[in-house]
């Protein structure tokens, strides 16, 4: 689908017969066929396939450099476009849309005026990743990401954990903390049609996705590859290792990587389009999903995670996120402290010893997909303001947002010349009245 760029139509729009018009905006690849997809794009297109499952008109439209290869027009029942970063607002003028759905906030500052309710899908906590993957301007970010957000009619976010942090960010853009429907949860979500179980390997461990700054699997994946070793059997298929656009991991899996490289029971293997690798993932017989614990892993919904479960794979998970718990209560794998790495080897060897433990959870992996996390069942929050979408009133409870940030640096700029100046001026008298008495250079 090309791209235009017509001037801004402000005629005012009518309620028509025909389904409402949504468009999903994201940066990041979605899983059309040949696509090696990321998190973000993933959650992008659930949210699509959602809204589409409403009768919604859906299109998505991505990032032109996400692109990797020919872009259909139609694919699952929704419209496929891509644009320019710089000309985003033309195409979303050209789609004409009576609602726009931003996967995140990150792009906000190309979006120019629109004439539609905005709503903004905070999946994860992208103010956390930039800090871990050493933004030089950590503050100005804030600032984009406050900006951004007091621009928004509608958030939501992709869990309960997350809720808790992102509250504080809707204080400062301006929402109504009183508001029963403020931020509602909808959970990172897969197709209710899982992937078709068949002949897998109960001693095969899988690992996917890209190594990134603020995710850390280096103690889990030695502990387990020392384990095989040791044991003499079993297998790690680690799929991924590098983001499909960007590669901000600045080298620090290199070692990990090149240690894998030597074992005889790793298999490195490249990304792979997303029909692909669950094709990989129904194969094996456990995931392996331990990271160490930071301020974001500690509230980020992983896209993983849930792709493993709906794989049918118990996964070998931290013990101290939002799906620790719900891993938990279906017995659909095991939850460790990421630091103890005895812990982590004795359930590794358990595991080889005795497949049949992981097999008694492989059902309740993907039970725990059917009933919680499918996008029929999660897309309820926002196909409810998408079939009624009210731009709320834009307040902003803490003053005038960037503007008062803007003009408090300008005035505390102002003060630390005055003070400099005052200083300065003191050291002339102190040197004239050192010159006068005598003492001065001495």
């Amino acid at each position: 689908m090309s791209e235009s760029a017509p001037s801004p139509d402000k005629t005012p729009r009518t309620r028509r017969n025909s389904p409402t018009r949504v468009l999903v905006v994201t940066t990041e690849p979605v899983p059309l066929p040949g696509f090696v997809p990321s998190g973000a794009g993933l959650r992008a297109w659930g949210l699509a396939q959602g809204l589409h499952g409403r009768q919604f008109q859906v299109e998505i439209a991505m990032a032109a450099d996400s692109a990797q290869g020919p872009v259909p027009e139609l694919h699952g029942g929704v419209a496929i476009s891509i644009f320019q970063r710089d000309h985003l607002t033309e195409r979303v003028r050209a789609a004409r849309p009576d609602v726009l759905v931003m996967q995140h906030w990150g792009l906000m500052d190309r979006l120019g005026d629109v004439d539609c309710p905005l709503a903004i899908d905070l999946a994860g906590p992208h103010l956390l990743e930039r800090t871990f993957w050493g933004t030089p301007s950590l503050e100005q970010d804030l600032e984009q990401k406050i900006a951004a957000l007091r621009r928004a009619d509608f958030l939501t976010c992709s869990g309960e954990f997350q809720r808790k942090y992102f509250i504080a960010f809707a204080l400062q853009s301006g929402f109504d903390l009183a508001d029963p429907h403020l931020l509602p949860v909808i959970p990172f979500s897969v197709a209710p049609e899982l992937p078709t179980e068949r002949e897998h390997d109960a001693t095969t461990f899988a690992y996917c996705g890209m190594l990134l700054p603020w995710q850390d699997p280096r103690a889990g994946i030695v502990a387990l590859v020392e384990t095989l070793a040791a044991r003499g059997k079993g297998r790690l298929r680690l799929i991924g290792a590098r983001h499909p656009t960007h590669d901000v991991s600045m080298g620090k899996f290199d070692a990990l990587l090149a240690q894998l490289a030597t074992s005889p029971r790793v298999s490195l293997e490249p990304p792979r389009p997303f029909n692909d690798l669950e094709d990989l993932l129904v194969s094996c017989g456990v995931a392996i999903d331990l990271m160490a614990r930071n301020a974001e892993r500690e509230i980020a919904f992983t896209s993983r995670t849930v792709v493993y479960l709906a794989c049918g794979l118990p996964v070998v998970h931290d013990n101290y996120s939002e799906l620790s718990g719900l891993i938990e209560q279906y017995d659909a794998g095991w939850c460790l402290d990421p630091e103890d790495a005895q812990a982590a080897k004795a359930l590794f060897a358990r595991l080889l010893d005795d497949p049949a433990e992981a097999e008694r959870r492989r059902e309740n992996a993907r039970r725990l997909v059917r009933e919680r996390l499918t996008w029929d069942r999660t897309i309820e929050p926002l196909a409810r303001w998408c079939a009624d979408p009210r731009p709320r009133e834009k307040k902003d409870l803490i003053g005038s947002g960037n503007d008062r940030i803007v003009d408090l640096r300008r005035r505390l700029a102002h003060v630390e010349g005055l003070h400099r100046e005052l200083a300065g001026r003191r050291l002339v008298k102190l040197s004239n009245f050192l010159r006068r008495i005598g003492l001065h250079g001495k």
